[in-house]
Protein backbone atom coordinates (compact mmCIF):
# COMPACT_ATOMS: atom_id res chain seq x y z
CA UNK A 1 0.00 0.00 0.00
CA UNK A 2 1.36 3.40 -0.97
CA UNK A 3 2.44 5.89 1.66
CA UNK A 4 0.31 8.93 2.38
CA UNK A 5 3.15 11.10 1.04
CA UNK A 6 2.98 9.30 -2.31
CA UNK A 7 -0.82 9.54 -2.41
CA UNK A 8 -0.76 13.24 -1.62
CA UNK A 9 1.91 13.94 -4.24
CA UNK A 10 -0.10 12.13 -6.93
CA UNK A 11 -3.31 13.95 -6.04
CA UNK A 12 -1.67 17.38 -6.07
CA UNK A 13 0.01 16.61 -9.39
CA UNK A 14 -2.99 15.03 -11.15
CA UNK A 15 -5.48 17.68 -10.05
CA UNK A 16 -3.20 20.73 -9.99
CA UNK A 17 -4.16 21.49 -6.39
CA UNK A 18 -2.97 24.75 -4.83
CA UNK A 19 -3.59 23.29 -1.36
CA UNK A 20 -2.27 19.92 -0.21
CA UNK A 21 -4.79 17.33 0.98
CA UNK A 22 -5.13 17.67 4.75
CA UNK A 23 -5.59 14.92 7.30
CA UNK A 24 -7.62 15.44 10.48
CA UNK A 25 -7.66 13.19 13.52
CA UNK A 26 -9.50 14.05 16.74
CA UNK A 27 -8.30 12.72 20.10
CA UNK A 28 -10.15 11.93 23.29
CA UNK A 29 -8.75 12.62 26.75
CA UNK A 30 -7.05 9.21 27.11
CA UNK A 31 -5.95 8.78 23.48
CA UNK A 32 -2.21 8.89 22.77
CA UNK A 33 -1.30 12.02 20.85
CA UNK A 34 0.92 11.92 17.73
CA UNK A 35 4.50 11.24 18.70
CA UNK A 36 6.96 14.10 18.43
CA UNK A 37 4.32 16.72 17.59
CA UNK A 38 4.06 19.55 20.16
CA UNK A 39 0.92 21.59 20.63
CA UNK A 40 0.91 24.75 18.54
CA UNK A 41 2.33 27.78 20.32
CA UNK A 42 -0.42 30.18 19.23
CA UNK A 43 -4.15 30.38 18.75
CA UNK A 44 -6.04 30.49 15.47
CA UNK A 45 -9.23 32.13 14.24
CA UNK A 46 -11.07 28.90 13.55
CA UNK A 47 -10.91 25.25 12.56
CA UNK A 48 -11.45 26.39 8.95
CA UNK A 49 -8.38 28.61 9.14
CA UNK A 50 -6.37 25.66 10.48
CA UNK A 51 -7.49 23.54 7.50
CA UNK A 52 -6.36 26.23 5.07
CA UNK A 53 -3.00 26.67 6.81
CA UNK A 54 -2.40 22.91 6.87
CA UNK A 55 -3.12 22.86 3.15
CA UNK A 56 -0.16 25.21 2.79
CA UNK A 57 2.11 22.96 4.82
CA UNK A 58 1.58 23.80 8.50
CA UNK A 59 1.41 20.99 11.07
CA UNK A 60 -1.05 21.86 13.83
CA UNK A 61 -1.90 20.03 17.04
CA UNK A 62 -4.56 22.14 18.72
CA UNK A 63 -6.47 22.29 21.97
CA UNK A 64 -10.01 23.65 22.23
CA UNK A 65 -8.94 27.11 23.36
CA UNK A 66 -6.66 27.48 20.34
CA UNK A 67 -9.43 27.09 17.78
CA UNK A 68 -11.18 30.46 17.98
CA UNK A 69 -14.65 29.71 16.63
CA UNK A 70 -16.93 28.29 19.33
CA UNK A 71 -19.38 26.96 16.78
CA UNK A 72 -16.55 24.86 15.36
CA UNK A 73 -15.41 23.50 18.71
CA UNK A 74 -19.02 22.70 19.59
CA UNK A 75 -19.54 20.73 16.36
CA UNK A 76 -16.26 18.86 16.81
CA UNK A 77 -17.10 17.68 20.32
CA UNK A 78 -14.77 19.90 22.34
CA UNK A 79 -17.52 21.61 24.33
CA UNK A 80 -19.46 20.10 27.22
CA UNK A 81 -22.09 22.86 27.35
CA UNK A 82 -23.05 23.15 23.70
CA UNK A 83 -26.07 25.39 24.29
CA UNK A 84 -23.80 28.13 25.59
CA UNK A 85 -22.38 28.63 22.10
CA UNK A 86 -25.12 27.65 19.67
CA UNK A 87 -27.00 30.92 20.10
CA UNK A 88 -23.94 33.01 19.30
CA UNK A 89 -25.72 35.71 17.37
CA UNK A 90 -25.69 34.19 13.88
CA UNK A 91 -28.75 36.32 13.19
CA UNK A 92 -26.67 39.45 13.82
CA UNK A 93 -23.21 37.99 13.14
CA UNK A 94 -20.71 40.54 11.82
CA UNK A 95 -23.39 43.19 12.08
CA UNK A 96 -25.41 41.74 9.21
CA UNK A 97 -28.43 39.48 9.06
CA UNK A 98 -27.54 35.98 7.85
CA UNK A 99 -31.08 34.81 8.63
CA UNK A 100 -34.37 36.62 8.77
CA UNK A 101 -35.29 35.37 12.23
CA UNK A 102 -33.92 33.67 15.33
CA UNK A 103 -36.07 30.68 14.37
CA UNK A 104 -34.31 30.37 11.01
CA UNK A 105 -30.93 30.70 12.73
CA UNK A 106 -31.85 28.00 15.27
CA UNK A 107 -33.12 25.72 12.51
CA UNK A 108 -29.73 26.01 10.80
CA UNK A 109 -27.60 25.47 13.90
CA UNK A 110 -29.57 22.85 15.79
CA UNK A 111 -30.17 20.53 12.84
CA UNK A 112 -26.56 20.24 11.75
CA UNK A 113 -24.11 17.40 12.54
CA UNK A 114 -22.41 17.29 15.95
CA UNK A 115 -19.87 14.94 17.44
CA UNK A 116 -20.38 13.70 21.00
CA UNK A 117 -20.15 16.50 23.52
CA UNK A 118 -16.97 16.80 25.53
CA UNK A 119 -15.37 13.76 23.91
CA UNK A 120 -12.71 15.62 21.90
CA UNK A 121 -9.64 17.07 23.65
CA UNK A 122 -7.24 17.72 20.76
CA UNK A 123 -7.23 17.97 16.97
CA UNK A 124 -4.31 17.05 14.72
CA UNK A 125 -4.63 18.99 11.45
CA UNK A 126 -1.74 18.57 9.04
CA UNK A 127 -0.78 17.77 5.44
CA UNK A 128 -1.80 14.23 4.56
CA UNK A 129 1.78 13.44 3.53
CA UNK A 130 3.06 13.45 7.12
CA UNK A 131 0.53 10.96 8.49
CA UNK A 132 1.72 7.45 9.24
CA UNK A 133 -1.66 6.06 10.29
CA UNK A 134 -4.68 6.96 8.21
CA UNK A 135 -6.38 10.13 9.49
CA UNK A 136 -10.05 10.05 10.42
CA UNK A 137 -10.95 12.58 7.71
CA UNK A 138 -9.14 13.95 4.66
CA UNK A 139 -10.06 17.47 3.55
CA UNK A 140 -9.42 18.97 0.13
CA UNK A 141 -9.43 22.70 -0.50
CA UNK A 142 -10.04 22.94 -4.22
CA UNK A 143 -11.69 24.88 -7.00
CA UNK A 144 -14.99 23.74 -8.45
CA UNK A 145 -13.46 21.71 -11.30
CA UNK A 146 -11.07 19.90 -8.96
CA UNK A 147 -14.01 19.10 -6.69
CA UNK A 148 -15.82 17.76 -9.75
CA UNK A 149 -12.98 15.26 -10.33
CA UNK A 150 -12.93 14.28 -6.67
CA UNK A 151 -16.66 13.60 -6.82
CA UNK A 152 -16.17 11.49 -9.95
CA UNK A 153 -13.50 9.59 -8.02
CA UNK A 154 -15.75 9.10 -5.00
CA UNK A 155 -18.55 7.82 -7.25
CA UNK A 156 -16.36 5.90 -9.70
CA UNK A 157 -17.45 2.39 -8.71
CA UNK A 158 -21.13 2.84 -7.82
CA UNK A 159 -22.30 5.69 -10.02
CA UNK A 160 -25.77 7.13 -9.52
CA UNK A 161 -26.85 10.22 -7.66
CA UNK A 162 -24.73 11.72 -4.90
CA UNK A 163 -26.45 13.50 -2.04
CA UNK A 164 -24.36 16.39 -0.72
CA UNK A 165 -26.25 17.75 2.29
CA UNK A 166 -25.41 21.25 3.50
CA UNK A 167 -25.54 22.77 6.96
CA UNK A 168 -27.03 26.01 5.65
CA UNK A 169 -23.84 28.03 5.43
CA UNK A 170 -23.06 28.53 9.11
CA UNK A 171 -21.05 25.40 9.94
CA UNK A 172 -19.37 24.51 6.66
CA UNK A 173 -15.86 23.35 7.54
CA UNK A 174 -16.66 21.75 10.87
CA UNK A 175 -20.05 20.11 10.20
CA UNK A 176 -20.34 19.55 6.44
CA UNK A 177 -16.91 18.08 5.73
CA UNK A 178 -15.67 16.80 9.09
CA UNK A 179 -18.49 15.76 11.41
CA UNK A 180 -20.72 14.49 8.60
CA UNK A 181 -18.10 12.21 6.96
CA UNK A 182 -17.12 10.93 10.42
CA UNK A 183 -20.69 10.20 11.48
CA UNK A 184 -22.16 9.04 8.18
CA UNK A 185 -19.14 7.55 6.41
CA UNK A 186 -19.76 9.50 3.19
CA UNK A 187 -17.89 12.28 1.36
CA UNK A 188 -19.38 15.75 1.33
CA UNK A 189 -18.68 19.19 -0.11
CA UNK A 190 -19.15 22.55 1.56
CA UNK A 191 -19.55 25.99 0.04
CA UNK A 192 -18.42 27.23 3.48
CA UNK A 193 -20.09 30.22 5.09
CA UNK A 194 -19.43 33.87 5.89
CA UNK A 195 -17.38 33.17 9.01
CA UNK A 196 -15.53 30.28 7.36
CA UNK A 197 -14.47 32.42 4.42
CA UNK A 198 -13.48 35.46 6.46
CA UNK A 199 -11.37 33.41 8.87
CA UNK A 200 -9.76 31.10 6.32
CA UNK A 201 -9.17 33.86 3.71
CA UNK A 202 -9.86 31.46 0.86
CA UNK A 203 -10.23 32.55 -2.73
CA UNK A 204 -13.92 33.04 -3.65
CA UNK A 205 -13.73 30.11 -6.10
CA UNK A 206 -12.45 27.57 -3.59
CA UNK A 207 -14.64 24.97 -1.91
CA UNK A 208 -13.76 22.27 0.62
CA UNK A 209 -14.50 18.56 0.38
CA UNK A 210 -14.17 16.05 3.19
CA UNK A 211 -13.94 12.27 2.86
CA UNK A 212 -13.66 9.52 5.49
CA UNK A 213 -9.96 8.82 5.88
CA UNK A 214 -10.32 5.16 4.94
CA UNK A 215 -11.55 6.27 1.49
CA UNK A 216 -8.31 8.02 0.54
CA UNK A 217 -6.74 5.00 -1.17
CA UNK A 218 -9.76 4.42 -3.40
CA UNK A 219 -10.00 8.16 -4.20
CA UNK A 220 -6.33 8.11 -5.18
CA UNK A 221 -6.76 5.01 -7.31
CA UNK A 222 -9.78 6.43 -9.09
CA UNK A 223 -8.14 9.81 -9.76
CA UNK A 224 -5.33 7.92 -11.49
CA UNK A 225 -7.96 6.01 -13.49
CA UNK A 226 -9.42 9.37 -14.57
CA UNK A 227 -6.10 10.60 -15.97
CA UNK A 228 -7.32 10.50 -19.59
CA UNK A 229 -10.45 12.66 -19.15
CA UNK A 230 -8.51 15.02 -16.85
CA UNK A 231 -5.89 15.42 -19.60
CA UNK A 232 -8.66 15.87 -22.17
CA UNK A 233 -10.20 18.86 -20.43
CA UNK A 234 -6.78 20.37 -19.75
CA UNK A 235 -5.82 20.00 -23.40
CA UNK A 236 -9.08 21.63 -24.53
CA UNK A 237 -8.01 24.83 -22.80
CA UNK A 238 -4.69 25.02 -24.61
CA UNK A 239 -6.14 24.64 -28.08
CA UNK A 240 -6.88 27.77 -30.08
CA UNK A 241 -10.53 28.26 -30.96
CA UNK A 242 -11.28 27.23 -34.54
Amino acid sequence: MESHASLANDLVSQLGLAYEPVGVTLYGESDPLPSGIPFASQSYKSYCQALALAGKGEVLLLRREQMGCKLGTTVLGFEEDAEAFLDDGVLEKYGVGLFESEEASAETLLKSWYLERGKTHAAFIAPLRIFGETPQVVVFTANSEQVMWLLYAANYEKGGRMELPQSGGALGGCADITAMPLLEGFPNVTFLGLGCRIKSALDPCHLMMGIPGNSIHSIHRHILSLAKPIAMINKSRTQSPS
